[in-house]
């Protein structure tokens, strides 16, 4: 069978050898033909594709840009989006390349090598391995489970049962194969991929829509047949086919790679049954708009996390809560927080009944601690494990724990403590009348910043940048505000909640059990101690501290942006004049623009040969000045009421560039001799025909092209000729004057003189000036429309003044002390303000 053709990152199929040799000599017949028969027409086609060559090399620079900065400023998006927007670049790139190819098919040939080549590599760098669908779909918990295949919370807690025979409730594992079988079989991954690819970092804002998409889907999906089948045959090998089930996430990464504490779904008491939809739920719960943020904040791509679901019999517990081996402020101790029945709502942010502490050194509980949802036995039992657990791992624990009727303890979580690094600050004393309240700790830090009271969670897109945030519990959803606020004011909570551990991942200081939260006024400004427990009216403090360590973190994410930009950024091509700057030279994306970028330029400023155009919609422009010129309108370069007849004025131009240059050339300072009329003296000559009108006749004429932003012009005066092309646009990036000057009426020594002047004048003007005998060329590029402006009025300045110059110039002092009074007279009528 024949495999079919690879399709290019455009999305294009590449074309064969002989497909390219073939479109090269009909590309080479077409611009023969026009160029022949119908110039004007080929000017037209021509700047048609020069404009979309300029559209394409802004767009591919924007892009570029855009890939750097979320890599150095470690912005939250979604690899999704990133090769998306490579993609773009490549389709921009791609159009570049066409772009110029249509000037010269054969000479830009080999930019298509180089495209395809980069193109390549850049996506090597952002592949990810295809999921694998296939069994193994469920696995006993009690066996040696891998993190690939059951995620980071259920490998641990078999870790726990196969090798330390600790308390884990019996119970199977529906792998990752399992979740990629479902999305597959219901044609779910390239709808997951596309949605994913709109989070852009200033677009953020449409999670809670691209999150309500995906999530939609996946419970509208169709159980695959072998893993229904395979499901209830593994419950009935538990014996628990009968009983209530508990499904638990237990995504790759989770508890291992990152805490995602409370970024996931459980749920409990589901009859079996039942147990797909509840299983689409848990698997949806990945989608959700908070565990999609915080998973991209982490830099984990969507194919790095898939979900296993983590299923047991649910167990009715009596007591249940979270351990905390080591307490951040007391680091001698261990502290536990528990609630009567189940502990989703403790876990979820809300406030704890009771909690005990553990001294680690002595080995013992704290005797005010000995409360009455627990017995001393149990509550000392329950610290030990977490003393056991924290040996294991080699790191203190977050435990997820419950105490059953019969005061059976089991272990249904057990992940790495996320603490600061850093001691609590040091105490410090504040005046007692800036205290405005005081509070429990949940996060370390200090900080200041305006009151904003967060009526509920559908207005966290409103909460301003930089807010002392004040709510009434601590939810998992407040993740999506953690790069936005300063600090968190909680009424209710506690410090054993999921939304804890993301908050201190984050070194965002949060106080939670704070009364009387309602007196703190919208806009107040207040500052927050909270390893003293305390807010403070006024601005004590600046913006949360960052540890270095997590601003420069090489997350997998910006590790394959990284290697991307290795193959889009670079740029090496950097002197267009230098003989290395060539097709053959480029070594990135940005070298194949820059390249494009400048033979555009270069072809368009050979556009126009001493041959000129025909008339074909080429117009006589009367200026009031003796220079017989033709414009040929390409694009809103004239008003709209000049499209009719056979000849402009100067007040018909539309052009910028246009109206800057003969601003100069028409000026008071510029003295035309009326009785010379200029055009192209020595084609005349040299002509055959015995009666030509000169000022109506294109062939000797000086001409220029017009587009609204753009100007391509050549002057004939007498005996030498200038070519001008220039772009006066809003986008300094795109603006540039090249200029050529050559020949004149002089001797050789003359015409060098007069080159030396204008090379002079020129370079004053921070024009870069290049001379070969009496051959000027100069460029002025990437500057501001009223720099680029200013120079085409003080080039007509130039131009106007010099016209036949080179019959007096006399002498080396001659020339210096003309350019100096040249200089002064261009002041004199463009006073613009210099740019350093």
């Amino acid at each position: 069978m024949r495999k079919p053709a690879r399709e290019s990152a455009a999305g294009q199929l590449p074309l064969s050898r002989g497909q390219r040799i073939c479109s090269q000599i009909r590309h080479t017949f077409e611009n023969w033909f026009f160029k022949v028969f119908f110039p004007g027409q080929l000017i037209r086609k021509k700047y048609a594709f020069f404009q979309r060559l300029r559209q394409g090399d802004r767009s591919a620079l924007e892009i570029i840009s855009r890939l750097e900065e979320i890599k150095q400023k470690n912005l939250v998006c979604d690899l999704e989006y990133i090769k998306h927007t490579c993609q773009t670049l490549d389709h921009e790139v791609q159009g570049l390349i066409n772009a110029i190819t249509a000037f010269n098919p054969i000479k830009y040939s080999l930019l298509q090598n180089y495209h395809r080549k980069y193109a390549f590599y850049v996506n090597l760098a952002l592949m990810e391995d295809r999921p694998e669908p296939g069994p193994p779909y469920i696995l006993p918990l009690a066996a040696e489970l891998s993190e690939d295949l059951a995620g980071g919370k259920a490998s641990t807690l078999a870790a726990l049962i196969t090798a330390h025979n600790l308390p884990v409730p019996p119970g199977l594992v529906i792998t990752t194969r399992a979740f990629y079988q479902v999305l597959s079989s219901n044609d779910l991954l390239p709808f997951i991929q596309k949605q994913l690819s709109r989070l852009s970092p200033e677009n953020i804002d449409n999670l809670p829509a691209v999150s309500q998409a995906i999530r939609k889907a996946i419970l509208e999906a169709d159980p695959p047949q072998d893993l229904e089948t395979e499901f209830k045959n593994s419950l009935h090998r538990l014996g628990i086919e009968a009983a209530p089930l508990a499904l638990r996430s237990s995504a790759v990464g989770e508890d291992i790679q990152a805490s995602f504490a409370g970024q996931f779904e459980s749920r409990l008491n589901v009859s079996p049954d039942h147990w797909f939809s509840a299983y689409k739920e848990v698997l949806a719960g990945k989608y959700s708009a908070h565990a999609i943020y915080y998973r991209m904040s982490q830099g984990f791509t969507d194919r790095m996390t898939p979900m296993a679901v983590l299923v047991m019999p649910t167990i009715q517990a009596r007591v249940s809560g979270i351990l905390y081996t080591r307490d951040q402020n007391a680091r001698d101790q261990a502290v536990l927080y528990m609630v009567s029945g189940s502990g989703e709502r403790l876990a979820a942010g809300a406030a704890y009944q009771e909690q005990a502490r553990f001294d680690i050194k002595r080995q013992r509980l704290h005797p005010e601690d000995e409360g009455s949802l627990l017995a001393s036995e149990t509550l000392r039992n329950l610290f030990l494990i977490g003393q056991n657990l924290a040996e294991i791992f080699g790191t203190p624990q977050d435990v997820e724990w419950l105490v059953d009727h019969t005061d059976r303890i089991f272990i249904v979580q057990s992940r790495p403590l996320r603490m600061s690094a850093a001691e609590p600050a040091p105490r410090s004393d504040y005046p007692e009348d800036s205290i405005l309240a005081r509070g429990q700790w949940v996060s370390s830090g200090q900080a200041s910043g305006r009151i904003y009271h967060l009526k509920e969670s559908g207005t966290l897109s409103e909460i301003p940048e930089k807010a002392i945030l004040v709510t009434r519990e601590l939810p998992p959803e407040l993740t999506l505000v953690l790069s936005k606020v300063h600090g968190i004011i909680a009424e209710h909570g506690s410090p054993a909640c999921h939304f804890a551990s993301v908050a201190r991942e984050a070194g965002i200081p949060v106080l939670c059990n704070v009364s009387k939260t309602s007196e703190f006024e919208n806009g107040q400004i207040v500052s927050l101690d909270t390893d003293q427990g305390l807010i403070l009216g006024g601005r004590f403090f600046g913006a949360p501290h960052v540890k270095p360590e997590t601003a420069v973190l090489e997350t997998p994410l910006r590790k394959k942006l990284s290697d991307a930009l290795a193959y889009i950024s670079p740029l090496s091509l950097h002197n267009p004049d230098a003989r290395e700057f060539s097709a053959e030279a480029c070594k990135s994306l940005h070298d194949i623009v820059r390249y494009v970028h400048e033979a555009g330029v270069r072809e368009m400023f050979s556009l126009v040969g001493r041959r000129g155009i025909d008339s074909y919609g080429a117009k006589r422009l009367i200026s009031g000045l003796p220079l017989v010129m033709h414009v040929l309108d390409v694009a809103r370069g004239l008003k709209p009421d000049a499209k009719s007849g056979k000849a402009v004025h100067l007040r018909d131009i539309n052009s910028r560039p246009m109206q800057q240059l003969f601003e100069g050339l028409a000026s008071p300072g510029v003295k035309w001799d009326s009785a010379v009329l200029h055009y192209d003296w020595m084609a005349y000559a040299k002509s055959t025909a015995d009666f030509i009108n000169v000022e109506k006749s294109t062939q000797f004429s000086s001409y220029a092209i017009l587009d609204r932003e753009y100007l391509h012009a050549l002057l004939r005066f007498g005996y030498h000729f200038a070519v001008l092309d220039a772009i006066q646009s809003p986008d300094a990036e795109q603006n540039y004057i090249h200029f050529s000057f050559k020949g004149g009426g002089g001797n050789d020594e003359q015409r060098l003189f007069r080159v030396q002047l204008i090379q002079t004048i020129l370079a004053h003007f921070r024009f870069s000036v290049h001379t070969a005998a009496d051959l000027l060329e100069a460029a002025f590029d990437r500057r501001s429309a009223e720099e680029t402006g200013a120079n085409l009025g003080r080039l007509g300045i130039v131009l106007g003044k010099t016209v036949l110059l080179d019959m007096r110039l006399k002498n080396e002092e001659h020339v210096r002390s003309m350019s100096e009074s040249i200089i002064q007279e261009v002041y004199d009528f463009f006073p613009v303000q210099e740019n350093p």
